[in-house]
């Protein structure tokens, strides 16, 4: 795991917790077993102090347990200590000849395992340096039956076999427990990973569901004031038929020309689904800001200050989606603004990145109305006049494309919106 300066604790301490437990539990064993059934006189005063430090380290990363993230250097540093711990016991209990060496191998694995190749190679290093000063410096074993001095050859090779055992176990147990709670872990992943996956979808359906029904509004409005038109004709006496039927026929040319308009806002709904099914629709910056001003009202399109680099910019994020926020970042900008006012949305490139900033002179918000303007649902508007899902799709689509929304307003000064996108 190179590259991080942090582990999980909750995969890797909880085990090494145990490992170091079951290690002094058999360190413990080994010795009651020697001295007793060997009759093998130990320097038990030093050997427990050992013990009761490794004992004292190991209560302290229980401690830890509930800690989101381990460092390396604490890890590393606990393992170094297992080595001079163990090189101790060595020493004090037969020096090489003691079949608790192999035991050596179980820090060297812990390091491997969790810590990388540096970190293993130290160890490693610590382990065999360790070693070989007991061979240097080591307490013989002092046997109290002669008899037993005499076999010592095969006292130790029978230590081995049972040290190999021990130390099999305690590896094949870490590293088997450690796989499977990495496994488990990656299926967490896994599943968060679908799980935001369809949370990106939801929020990108939302937005394509709160632009087709901003977009859909006005020709219906329209076309409920036509009707209403319709039914003051037919219900006026005083007009004569000719002139009723003409101007309900003129009704009519209305209603149909903004049904026309509404059969097209669907038909480009279902192919920015398409789009947004493939997430390869993409474009140039002028291409997107010229169907942007083609999707506003001829008022709007004729007051909106548009201010673009002078070079082409292409763009690597879905167009569709990017359009639909920069779409409702000015409609908002519209609504707050009087008819006479203007609207500007300017681009320009900054380090790492494109940044759209859309301003207008309007009536401005409190701070506590800016604190909520990005929550879903919220609208300033009278009569809770849009879906109110605008600000809150587009710092969505900001954080889900790795850039940010920033918004900035006081009552009578206007409202800015700045939004910042990777390099595109």
């Amino acid at each position: 795991m190179p590259g991080t300066s942090a582990l999980s604790s909750s995969v890797v301490l909880p085990w090494l917790v145990r490992l170091r437990w079951v290690s002094l539990a058999v360190m413990l064993v080994g010795a009651i077993a020697a001295s007793r059934w060997w009759t093998v006189r130990l320097p038990w005063s030093p050997l427990l102090a050992l013990l009761a430090t490794m004992a004292t380290t190991n209560v302290a990363l229980t401690s830890q347990l509930r800690a989101t993230s381990l460092r390396r250097g604490l890890l590393g540093s606990v393992l170094v200590l297992d080595v001079a711990a163990l090189t101790g016991w060595l020493a004090l209990a037969g020096g090489p000849i003691n079949p608790f060496g192999i035991v050596y191998l179980v820090g060297i694995t812990i390091a491997a395992s969790t810590l990388g190749l540096r970190w293993a190679s130290g160890i490693a290093l610590a382990s065999t340096l360790g070693y070989g000063l007991t061979f240097a410096r080591h307490r013989p074993l002092d046997f109290a039956d002669p008899l037993l001095a005499g076999r010592v050859l095969s006292l130790h090779l029978f230590g081995m076999w049972v040290a190999l055992a021990a130390a099999a176990a305690l590896i094949a147990y870490f590293v088997s427990r450690m796989s499977e709670a990495v496994e488990e872990r990656e299926r967490a992943l896994t599943e968060a990973r679908g799980a935001a996956a369809r949370s990106d979808r939801m929020a990108a359906l939302l937005a394509l569901g709160a632009g087709a029904a901003h977009e859909l509004a006005t020709p219906l409005n329209t076309i409920s004031i036509v009707a209403g038109e319709i039914e003051r004709v037919v219900a006026d006496d005083r007009a004569t038929p000719a002139d009723a039927l003409r101007e309900v026929a003129e009704h009519a040319a209305l209603v149909r020309a903004e049904v026309a308009r509404c059969t097209h806002v669907l038909d480009q709904m279902t192919g920015r689904a398409q789009a947004l099914d493939a997430d390869t629709a993409t474009a140039t910056l002028s291409d997107l800001l010229d169907d942007l001003r083609q999707r506003l009202e001829p008022n709007q399109a004729a007051r909106l200050d548009l201010t673009t680099p002078i070079e082409p910019v292409p763009l690597t994020l879905p167009a569709e989606a990017l359009r639909q926020v920069l779409l409702s970042l000015v409609r908002n900008a519209f609504d707050a603004s009087s008819p006479s006012q203007h609207v500007s949305l300017a681009v320009t490139r900054e380090p790492g990145g494109l940044r759209f900033t859309v301003a207008d002179t309007g009536s401005g918000m409190r701070d506590d109305v800016v604190a909520r303007a990005g929550d879903p649902f919220f609208t300033t508007k009278p009569g809770g006049g849009n879906l109110g899902l605008g600000l809150f799709l587009a710092r969505t689509f900001a954080d889900q494309a790795g850039g940010a929304l920033a918004l900035q307003s006081r009552p009578g000064a206007g409202t800015t919106v700045t939004l910042d996108l990777p390099s595109c």
